[in-house]
């Protein structure tokens, strides 16, 4: 078994899941998609986040050819997409992403749907969130989690997943984006302090879903 993940920003990479892949001695690739946006044969594909918009293809070109990879793959092979990358399915598939409200730290989301991939997980989680637009959902794909002020916040369509939290965060990352943000000095203050209690239970959360992805390999 193979795992490709697909980076945008050098910033962003797998986090949390790198350590499940490791313990579960699963190969994994980078493509670093802003350097060389050339796909490997894989099992499974991840896309991750970025600080740039779905719409800001004349910009970063590659984004085109991430969507392409997603409109040819998510009938056969899984796709899970976080952050930009659950923005990238949803625009694959013709939706409007947009600018909306920001959310930036801990956020509860409840579970509305079902799906295999998150059958171990709780009907309310609190995830770490970093964005600031949202899409609207593609015809036919299933809402499995929705947040209060951003609903659509995780979605499945074919084999494909949607996630516009970040289940991947470790406490290493989190430090990492906080201390390089534009925050205001108190915001970093409560983001850091509240990660160091949350993030233990947030790696379960990934490690649960993530061990359920695979299954669908």
């Amino acid at each position: 078994m193979k795992i490709a993940a697909i980076k945008n920003h050098p910033a962003e990479g797998l986090g949390y899941i790198e350590e499940i892949l490791r313990n579960l001695s699963i190969d994994f690739e980078y493509i670093e998609a802003y350097l060389s946006p050339k796909l490997v044969d894989a099992d499974a594909y991840i896309i991750l986040g970025g600080p740039m918009g779905v719409y800001e293809t004349k910009d970063y070109p590659y984004l085109s050819w991430e969507m392409d990879v997603i409109r040819k793959s998510y009938k056969e092979k899984p796709i899970l997409g976080i952050c930009l990358g659950a923005q990238l399915i949803a625009a694959s598939f013709d939706c409007r992403v947009y600018p909306y409200v920001k959310e930036i730290g801990w956020k509860n989301v409840w579970k509305v749907g079902s799906h295999e991939a998150f059958s171990s997980l709780p009907d309310k989680i609190e995830v770490f969130q970093w964005h600031g637009d949202t899409f609207e959902l593609p015809e036919g794909a299933e809402i499995i989690y929705a947040g209060d002020i951003v609903r659509n916040q995780c979605f499945v369509i074919g084999k494909a997943i949607g996630m516009q939290f970040h289940l991947e965060m470790t406490s290493e990352l989190i430090k990492n984006w906080v201390v390089k943000s534009d925050l205001s000095e108190s915001k970093k203050v409560e983001i850091l302090r509240n990660s160091e209690d949350k993030i233990e239970e947030h790696n379960k959360l990934c490690e649960k879903f993530f061990k359920n992805f695979l299954k669908l390999i």
